[in-house]
């Protein structure tokens, strides 16, 4: 086909005019335009989407193809966020990120926990027992000693004594019952070894340490290394489309350059309609639900990616594989007590309830806890990565749309302590602009229902 030098409209070439306009020439069809290959040149950084920088594709550059040796494929494994000298310090970096967490995966894992709060319940329930039993019956022989010549006034003494007494032995023996099993059951195994062999005794425990790491690194180097197939295959993530490609990797791009970063992760799409974006210790996964939620805006697109590129910068991710990795077997343990819980019911279900309660104890209410707090400060860190790179206004609007948090946490205990987001109120306190008012209701927040007045027809008439 030709197009026509006049109305610009397609036309035969065999034709003597064009059956548009009635031009006689013809001009043929100019060929397609080449990809040029995108070069990055330093500049201010601007807000404009239209001077964000396209997309650069490997496949579009010239050159030799890239060698399939192991040592190639270990490396792009293994690739790290700009700013580490070497894979070691990046992972040691990310290991060390939540020290509150790793303390507390060490101690209920490695270091005798559970059995402490075993028999820290043991304690506590004879301790209440004996408590109980003392209190009151000691109360009633002291009331009776104190008034054996008075019937009546013997009789209500030893009555008051008995009841109350019992009551504050039982809280006495219930306090001094849990802390004395708890110590003993954390402290007893040590004192023993060490008692019998010093040397044995810190051996002991340097292995235990060194077991502990052994653990966490393995899972470390797991978790990095099947994140792509374990994202694919449980999660459901796929590579992105070619309109979201354009849409999506200039902005990350962009975002990339104003934070100072050389590279950046691997992009993956989501088809999760939940309103979500993560970062891995390789790639970041944007949902469907997020785009389609905020109708593919730019500016809280790019919050939330200086968001997740901060929690890549920081090994955020290295840090949760690590402390999953040391305390495996306790999690382990724990997976498998809640899958039991379950699909049982009944006496069966109290059973093993009542076997394995020291595990449950000690994963909800001492790691988790722990490790969620370290977990919400990481959030803090990346809320501000978001404002360093001039997107503040794009995460306030993220989190004054989604006020609900990203846990889906069903109980206090889960929303004020387990939960590894802050409260979305919280996050915006800190992303707060000096010397500018915010007030409530936010202009960009969620519009409220308009409420709907069912009448019937006697009203009516």
């Amino acid at each position: 086909m030709g197009i026509c030098v006049r109305c610009g409209n397609q036309r035969d070439p065999a034709s003597q005019s064009c059956p548009h306009c009635g031009a006689g020439s013809a001009q043929p069809a100019p060929p397609p335009l080449a990809v040029v290959p995108f070069v990055e040149t330093p500049g201010p950084p601007t807000n404009s989407p239209a001077s964000w920088p396209p997309p650069v594709s490997t496949s579009q550059v010239p050159g030799p193809k890239p060698q399939s040796s192991v040592g190639a494929k270990l490396r792009q494994l293994f690739t790290r966020p700009p700013g580490y000298q070497n894979v070691f310090v990046w992972l040691v970096t990310g290991m060390l990120r939540n020290p509150r967490g790793l303390i507390a995966a060490l101690l209920t894992t490695w270091f005798n926990l559970p059995a402490a709060v075993m028999l820290g319940g043991v304690g506590m329930v004879v301790g209440g027992i004996a408590g109980f039993a003392g209190g009151a019956f000691g109360g009633h022989n002291q009331a009776q000693s104190l008034a054996e010549n008075i019937p009546l006034l013997s009789t209500l003494f030893g009555s008051a004594l008995l009841q109350g007494g019992g009551i504050l032995g039982m809280l006495v023996g219930i306090a001094a019952g849990a802390i004395g099993g708890f110590l003993v059951g954390l402290l007893l195994p040590w004192l023993f070894l060490a008692a019998a062999s010093p040397a044995e005794g810190i051996g002991r425990f340097l292995g235990q340490l060194l077991v502990a790491g052994l653990c966490g690194v393995l899972y470390t180097i797991y978790g990095i290394a099947a994140e792509g197939w374990r994202l694919r295959i449980l999660e459901g993530a796929r590579p992105p489309s070619r309109r979201e490609r354009a849409l999506i990797e200039p902005i990350l791009q962009d975002c990339a350059r104003r934070m100072g970063l050389a590279s950046v992760p691997k992009l993956m799409m989501s088809d999760d309609r939940s309103i979500n974006a993560a970062a891995g210790s390789r790639h970041i996964i944007v949902n469907r639900g997020f785009l389609e939620q905020f109708q593919y805006e730019t500016e809280p697109l790019a919050g939330v990616l200086c968001h997740e590129l901060t929690h890549w910068r920081n090994a955020d991710a290295i840090s949760s594989f690590f402390i999953r990795g040391v305390a495996l077997p306790l999690y382990l343990s724990y997976t498998v007590c809640s899958w039991l819980l379950q699909m049982t019911r009944g006496t069966i279900a109290f059973i093993i309830l009542f076997i394995t309660w020291p595990i449950i104890v000690s994963i909800r209410y001492v790691l988790m806890p722990l490790q969620a707090a370290g977990c919400r400060a990481a959030e803090y860190r990346a809320d501000q990565g978001a404002v360093f790179a001039g997107h503040r206004e794009g995460i306030r609007q993220v989190l004054i749309k989604i006020q609900d948090t990203f846990d889906g946490a069903a109980t206090g205990w889960d929303l004020a302590i387990l939960a590894t987001h802050p409260a979305s109120e919280l996050r915006l306190d800190r992303l707060e602009e000096p010397g500018v008012e915010y007030t409530l209701p936010d202009a960009d927040g969620p519009i409220a229902p308009t409420p709907v007045l069912i009448t019937g027809s006697l009203a009516r008439d």
